[in-house]
């Protein structure tokens, strides 16, 4: 029997200590809950149950708490999206749900609790259920359904979801594999549906990005593929060991998927009728992971995209492994002067090869594999910048084994690279590597003996004795703060530098950043 409990509330809290993730930025909504909630009120129909968004990145978690207090009685289930830097408010929240109102559910999901759900599920007892993965839409939607309707049934109808066996043990629900290509076109709208958010992210998205502002461009997030060419092959825990370092990003059973070309239009055309021009295309990698489907878009365009004139025609921008540049350079050309990218997020990390291939940055394969991966970034450079295009650059200080030389070389290279073109660079992007659960970094801390043999690999040099000392906390605990694990991966994994060294280097680059008047950070 239905409850009074009418209230389904999807939450993304502010970040608990330092804000190192700028996936967790206040431009844009969080799209993962988005997309639950537009599948979720299909489901529902025309049930009143109300669905409610609030992103304490905008509001402050004071405000989701205020929320929480006036509104615990009718709550039927609170459901977070947790990122390593935003669990431990998160965890707070739901506690204060769960004094509140014993009866609502707490249910999570994204990056943190895929990495951890056992530990979560096993610490955390005012987390009933969670959803491991990517392809958890349909499962969710159709769980809370069936809960609001008291009609649960077996864990295994409802694909990936995170339980508690008989004996206390978490279980988790295989993902359904095969679900990106039933998910539903997302509702905007439902960002505002308890409070005002969409007009709040554009204004924060022109405040940061003059050219959003001079060319009044309203920006929006949108789903048009997911995986990395790195998640392929062999996983150890979920996590693939192909996987660059200090990417935390736990990928479905999968590990590349897209639509059909004319569902990919359909998903912008979605975007585009909602009022939204310049679309941030969240996928991966994609001159190189997702090309063919790109390229079947460029040659197969909608009617509603060709009518329009070519001023007027909504443009994208995405994330780019340099690779795909360099050893294919007439993929620019499509993607630029057809498809209309003009914005790449290129991970340009330590800038040296030595820094590239400890972080496992190097070439997937293919043509190109035995370049030198610093090469691959210079010849992107070169591409954008010959047809007028802008580069996020995304900038790791450090990583496993770093010295103070190849500190200073990394940072000689950033300067020259944005000196002679500070007109391409839209933000730097950078900060020193967090080793979050999930990443090949966070392994480090749990297994001293893997970060040594890693190091030993590339003539560097671990603290081997201190990562002792504090693996037994890594292999535990599920809350952690940013500015210590930081911390500890610089005394554990780069013995011959200091804190004092990192900060000098993240000031210069600010130093570097401000003189050109770009972005820092820039919230992508």
């Amino acid at each position: 029997m239905r409850t009074q409990q009418d209230l389904v509330l999807f939450i993304n809290a502010n970040d608990t200590s330092r804000h190192t993730s700028s996936a967790n930025t206040s431009i844009y909504p969080n799209l993962g809950l988005l997309t639950l909630m537009s599948a979720l009120r299909d489901k529902l129909g025309a049930e009143g149950t109300e669905l409610g968004y609030i992103d304490g990145v905008v509001y402050s978690n004071d405000t989701v708490e205020e929320f929480i207090d006036a509104h615990a009685h009718r709550l039927h289930a609170v459901c977070f999206s947790v990122l390593t830097a935003n669990y431990g408010a998160s965890i707070a929240m739901a506690q204060r749900v769960k004094r509140l109102n014993p009866n609502a559910l707490v249910i999570l999901g994204n990056d943190h609790f895929s990495a951890l759900y056992e530990r979560i599920m096993r610490r955390q007892r005012d987390v009933d259920f969670g959803f491991y993965g990517n392809d958890v839409v349909t499962g969710f939607a159709d769980f809370v359904t069936d809960s609001l309707r008291g009609r649960v049934k077996s864990p295994d109808a409802y694909p990936g979801l995170v339980y508690r066996a008989a004996d206390g043990t978490a279980a988790k629900v295989p993902e359904d594999a095969g679900e990106y290509a039933t998910l539903p076109l997302v509702d905007y709208s439902l960002a505002d549906s308890l409070l005002p958010h969409q007009e709040l992210y554009l204004r924060g998205q022109q405040s940061v990005y003059f050219f959003m502002r001079d060319r009044e461009l309203r920006s929006q997030v949108v789903d048009i593929g997911r995986g990395c060419v790195k998640f392929a092959g062999r996983r150890l825990d979920g996590v693939p060991l192909n996987a660059c370092d200090f990417c935390g990003i736990i990928p479905g059973s999968k590990e590349i998927v897209w639509p059909e070309v004319d569902r990919a239009w359909a998903i912008l055309e979605n975007a585009y009728r909602q009022g939204y021009n310049y679309f941030y295309v969240t996928a991966d990698e994609l001159p190189l992971t997702m090309w063919r489907l790109l390229r079947g878009m460029a040659a197969n365009q909608p009617e509603w995209f060709r009518q329009l004139p070519s001023s007027e025609r909504p443009a994208m921008f995405g994330y780019a492994r340099a690779e795909a540049f360099a050893t294919v350079p007439d993929r620019i050309d499509e993607l630029v002067n057809v498809l209309g990218l003009d914005h790449f997020f290129i991970g340009f990390d330590g800038l040296s090869d030595i820094s590239l291939r400890v972080m496992n940055k190097q070439p997937a394969g293919g043509r190109g594999r035995l370049d030198l991966p610093m090469t691959h970034n210079l010849q992107a450079l070169s591409g954008v910048v010959d047809r007028g295009g802008m580069i996020t650059a995304g900038l790791v200080v450090t990583h496993l084994g770093i010295t103070p030389q190849i500190m200073a070389e990394n940072h000689a290279k950033l300067t020259e690279i944005v000196d002679n073109h500070p007109k391409t660079f839209a933000a730097l992007d950078f900060g020193p590597l967090c080793p979050i659960p999930g990443s090949q970094s966070f392994r480090y801390l749990t297994h001293p003996e893997f970060a040594e043999q890693r190091a030993a690999e590339h003539g560097l040099r671990v603290d081997r004795a201190f990562l002792e000392s504090r693996k037994d906390f890594y292999r535990s605990s599920d809350d952690f703060d940013m500015d210590e694990m930081i911390a500890d991966f610089v005394r554990g994994c780069c013995p011959d530098v200091t804190t004092d060294l990192v900060h000098e280097y993240l000031a210069a680059t600010e130093d570097l950043a401000n003189r050109h008047d770009i972005v820092i950070g820039g919230g992508v």
